[in-house]
């Protein structure tokens, strides 16, 4: 630039210009040269701006983008929080989901459970009562059917006490005619087994045979079903076996009824009891 403004002139040119003139270019030099040092003073400036580092309110200008917002970096950490608070959330539920599951499948096991016990219960009560009807309705067909047999031997000339019916013969035989005729009635000569029944035979008739005898071993009395005799009602004195005396009768009359056994001979003809267990 100075080479422009102070070039020298061409003095082998004659130059004419009058004092006016020459006052003008003078002027026109200065206002040149000032304007040219003061674009440099403005250029140098901008270049010392540029490369200064920024501080104060220049930084916080410079975290300012295009758009006058600030940069990415707040909206990032404020996604990552948000994310978290999120993977927190789904963790939670996640657990909740699963305590939620265990906790009702545990009731379901209970449940389960309780409706098996329930059911095994049930059907054992069930089976239970089945058997109970069972039991009844057969116990009832066993009554009906022993009430029909009691009514039918009864009209024949039977009598029935404590679970058996008696037939007390209208004639007299011998001890092994007197058990065919009641074989023959679908019985036997009767069996005593306690008091009670030795009073009620007893009251019957006065002399009958009963079904026990020694015929096959003596003094070993037995009865009509090859039972051995354990109690035994005798009176005083027998059995003696007098005259080949093998078979039991009931003879004696006396106020006590259960000592009135006598052994008589099996050829005699007497009277007789049949029974028959309904």
């Amino acid at each position: 630039m100075s080479k422009v403004i102070y070039t020298e002139p061409d003095m082998n040119k004659k130059v004419k210009f009058d004092r006016g003139e020459m006052e003008e270019r003078i002027v026109d030099i200065y206002v040149s040269a000032d304007t040219l040092r003061d674009g440099e003073t403005s250029t140098k400036r901008e270049e010392t701006a540029d490369s200064a580092p920024n501080n104060g309110r220049g930084d916080q200008n410079s975290e300012l983008d295009s758009s006058g917002k600030r940069p990415s970096g707040v909206a990032a950490v404020f996604l990552g929080l948000l994310c978290v608070l999120l993977l927190a959330g789904i963790i939670g539920l996640s657990v909740y989901y699963n305590r939620a599951i265990k906790d009702s499948e545990d009731k379901r096991n209970i449940l389960s459970q309780s409706f098996s016990l329930f059911k095994i219960n049930t059907t054992s009560e069930r089976d239970q009562l089945q058997t109970s009807y069972n039991n009844l309705t057969e116990e009832k067909g066993h009554i009906q059917a022993k009430l029909f047999v009691i009514e039918q031997h009864c009209q024949e000339g039977w009598r029935y006490s404590d679970s058996s019916l008696y037939f007390l013969s209208t004639e007299k035989k011998t001890w092994e005619e007197s058990r065919q005729d009641c074989l023959e009635r679908g019985a036997d000569l009767v069996i005593i087994n306690s008091d009670k029944e030795q009073t009620f035979v007893f009251n019957l008739h006065l002399r009958v045979w009963i079904g026990l005898t020694d015929s096959v071993t003596e003094g070993t009395w037995k009865w009509v079903d090859g039972t051995s005799l354990t109690t035994g009602y005798w009176g005083k004195g027998q059995p003696d076996n007098y005259g080949q005396e093998d078979c039991a009768e009931i003879y004696f009359r006396k106020d006590d009824p259960v000592t009135t056994w006598n052994d008589g001979k099996c050829g005699a003809n007497n009277s007789w009891i049949c029974e028959k267990v309904v």
